[in-house]
């Protein structure tokens, strides 16, 4: 922790994204290197996404992509729902997200996706502002156990039930990075996955974790 909150702007691909930093951790590796090593990502985001299209971000952690994202559909129309359920990093999102006058365009949830509604506990492995690999229902992420810093509550509902409630706009492209609960989020979204308004999933997998079920998923789904 810094103990001082750090403004900082990183400039990618003519955007200036501004990021209120509380934590080394948010600063060097969300704000500074996120751009730069997902390069995957970063594809999906400047090829596939178009200026008005609706993106989800889930697991958005303190904003990154969900910011970048936000820029580029906020001249046209387009919306990005970012979900993080992660007390602190829903902080630092937020907060991000004002920073950059983007609260029109860019609505944060904390809640958290998965096969089911339900109340859980969520295990965290951490608390700095920008940390991930924590665990839904159990201290374990991408197949490992860790020992939880702290345990919050969190309110967990399938993609199928959010995308159903009024006044919600239907996403064209979902990005899913969320440490070893894919499967569950993917299992919760079969309905969303085969409407032909669903343009892209761009999903972080563990293969270890998956064993394959996952892509045998968006392959049945057409994607």
């Amino acid at each position: 922790e810094t103990g001082i909150s750090v403004k900082t702007v990183t400039r990618i691909d003519g955007y200036k994204i501004t990021f209120v930093s509380n934590s080394y951790l948010e600063y060097i590796f969300r704000a500074q290197k996120s751009f730069h090593r997902e390069k995957v990502t970063m594809h999906w985001l400047r090829d596939v996404v178009q200026p008005n299209d609706v993106v989800y971000d889930i697991g958005a952690n303190v904003g990154a992509y969900s910011l970048y994202a936000g820029y580029k559909v906020k001249d046209s129309g387009g919306r990005v729902y970012a979900f993080e359920p992660a007390f602190f990093n829903f902080f630092s999102l937020s907060r991000n997200i004002e920073a950059n006058l983007l609260n029109e365009i860019v609505i944060p949830y904390p809640v958290a996706l998965g096969r089911d509604t339900r109340e859980a506990k969520f295990f965290l492995s951490d608390t700095i502002a920008g940390s991930a690999l924590h665990g839904v229902g159990r201290a374990e992420s991408e197949g490992k156990e860790f020992e939880a810093k702290f345990q919050q509550g969190v309110f967990v509902t399938t993609l199928d039930e959010f995308c159903n409630h009024s006044g919600v706009a239907f996403p064209n492209h979902i990005k899913i990075d969320v440490d070893g609960t894919e499967s569950d989020i993917v299992s919760g979204m079969q309905t969303t996955m085969n409407d032909y308004k669903l343009k892209s999933v761009m999903i972080e997998i563990d293969r270890d974790v998956s064993h394959g079920d996952i892509e045998a998923r968006l392959v049945d789904s057409g994607f």
